[in-house]
């Protein structure tokens, strides 16, 4: 099996950019469909939650990655921006 990608040293600013895109919109779609159909948070979490853990699974599959370090790749990233999240300003 192959090995998950390092964490790269240095990320082009493209790719950056497009990583932020993506997730805003991931962001925007989640709350807008919780707001119209009044999904619960807990339930948002969990579904986006689901959603990582079924495209990363697929990402490491595809490529023959260790299954367990690319689980525990995924993990720390998700708890580095829950961290960062964490501590940011709540804005009402």
């Amino acid at each position: 099996m192959n090995k998950p990608p390092s964490p790269p040293v240095s990320v082009a600013p493209s790719d950056l950019r497009a990583g932020a895109l993506l997730t805003e919109a991931l962001v925007q779609v989640a709350a807008e469909h919780a707001r119209d159909r009044e999904v619960p948070e807990s339930i948002v979490v969990a579904a986006l939650s689901s959603a990582l853990g079924c495209v990363a699974a697929a990402i490491a599959r595809n490529n023959g990655y260790d299954l367990a370090r690319y689980e525990e790749f995924v993990a720390n990233h998700f708890a580095r921006v829950f961290q960062a999240e964490s501590v940011r300003p709540v804005y009402h």
